[in-house]
């Protein structure tokens, strides 16, 4: 995977500028998506880099979502900035749309055969 283009990427989707601070997060979303692979031959694969970044960029936002939440303004009636739930929410979608857009590339962890007796 091309490590320039998912820092240009998760810049893009998080917003945040230095992605230098961040390059543990960045390297773990790295290796989920490689762990997810059917076949290691695809690890060049453009749309890879898209799903690493998209992964990296939740778990950011659950980072920081999870300690603006415990934020309040001064007279402690309402949060800060915006539900960080929400921003969550579009972090997820984001993922699963680069999920599907890579489902031939890998393999879903989230599958399980239901058996019924007749």
């Amino acid at each position: 995977m091309d490590m320039q283009m998912i820092y240009s990427l998760f810049r893009l989707f998080s917003g945040e500028e230095d992605t230098q601070k961040y390059m543990p997060l960045l390297m773990t979303a790295v290796q989920e998506v490689k762990a997810s692979l059917r076949n290691a031959d695809d690890i060049q694969e453009v749309r890879l880099c898209y799903l690493a970044a998209a992964v990296a960029n939740l778990r950011y936002t659950q980072m920081f979502g999870a300690r603006e939440k415990a934020l309040a303004t001064y007279a402690g009636t309402a949060v800060q900035q915006s539900d960080p739930s929400h921003q969550i929410h579009f972090a997820e979608q984001l993922v699963h749309s680069y999920k599907a857009l890579c489902s031939d590339l890998i393999q879903e962890k989230d599958f399980f055969f239901v058996g019924v007796r007749g």
